[in-house]
């Protein structure tokens, strides 16, 4: 069990190599598997948006994002730009970089063996991170890189992770552990100490989600756990003391959320809930608008100045 869901977490992310073989091969069949294990075709939808106080609400669409295929993961960066992760002819990942202002994109990393994925800009030490996937694994370490991905360096030893996310004074780093692909135990929520030597590793919890976003002074991590019915509750994990406080569930079945500072310090949360976008009101998810025009919807992103939504569906 352990291993397939690891296969098929490798599947939504990066495809792996495939093993080399000295017997013949059925070229239809290996085309069939391949295709089988590819990332799923998704693209990510830009929208505008705008603010009554802190009521948010959906304004025009403002562009696509995507090649053919997975395309996936977006960050909005301070400078106009959106990450993302797209994937290759091979079926390995690359990150790419969309500028909002051109409509033009820029590969990042270039990488035909290996993938990467989970882009971000960290808080400091390097212009880049994300996760390196090792030709032939299914996961890998947070990556550091300087710019044009110069000195790529991993941040932390624990291995195999699958999206991570750093306090802001990079001491801290949050991480999903995939551990050991052959063992039937659960993916856990596990807290990096990057001060000592060697790193302090300490599990916070078993099941997490697989969205993580730093709060606005990078103090904490906010992330989702499952409970035993598959649901998700959005949890805030300080980097500094390790405690873990419980906020509010997100819609049944949806695992993916954002979060977004706001100018009055206060957090805003968007989800989504049967075709619809829906925030946190403080009292329950609000729904501002309908994307019943997009299917299989997943990973939501907030541009740095809320004036723009990136939401991943599948290829229209």
């Amino acid at each position: 069990m352990r291993q397939t869901l690891a296969l098929i977490f490798a599947a939504s992310l990066a495809a792996c190599s495939a093993p080399q073989s000295e017997a013949p091969v059925d070229e239809n069949t290996v085309e069939e598997e391949a295709a089988a294990e590819a990332p799923p075709g998704t693209d990510i939808y830009l929208y505008a948006l705008s603010w009554e106080g802190n009521t948010p609400s959906l304004g025009a669409a403002a562009g696509r994002i995507g090649h053919e295929g997975y395309d996936n993961q977006p960050f909005f960066t301070a400078d106009g730009g959106v990450l993302y992760t797209s994937a290759g002819e091979t079926g390995e990942t690359d990150i790419w970089r969309y500028d909002l202002a051109s409509g033009e994109s820029t590969q990042l990393t270039d990488t035909p063996d290996a993938s990467e994925y989970s882009p971000k800009i960290p808080p400091s030490e390097a212009a880049l991170s994300y996760i390196y996937q090792p030709p032939g694994g299914y996961a890998g370490n947070a990556y550091l890189a300087d710019e044009g991905n110069a000195n790529p360096r991993a941040a932390h030893t624990l291995a195999p992770v699958g999206y991570y996310e750093f306090s802001g004074d990079m001491s801290r780093v949050a991480v999903f552990f995939l551990g050991d692909p052959e063992s039937e135990g659960p993916f856990t929520l596990q807290l990096i100490d990057r001060t000592t030597t060697p790193e302090t590793v300490t599990q916070i919890a078993e099941n997490p989600g697989r969205t993580f976003w730093r709060d606005p002074r990078g103090r904490g991590v906010y992330h989702s756990v499952a409970d035993a019915d598959g649901n998700h509750t959005i949890q805030f994990l300080n980097y500094r003391t390790g405690r873990v406080r419980a906020m509010q569930a997100l819609p049944d079945g949806v695992q993916d959320f954002v979060s977004h500072g706001r100018p009055d310090d206060t957090v805003a949360f968007f989800s989504t809930q049967d075709g619809s976008l829906v925030y946190w009101s403080g009292e329950a998810w609000t729904p501002i608008a309908d994307l019943s025009a997009l299917t299989g919807i997943t990973r939501l992103a907030v541009s740095p100045d809320g004036a723009m939504i990136a939401i991943v569906a599948e290829e229209s």
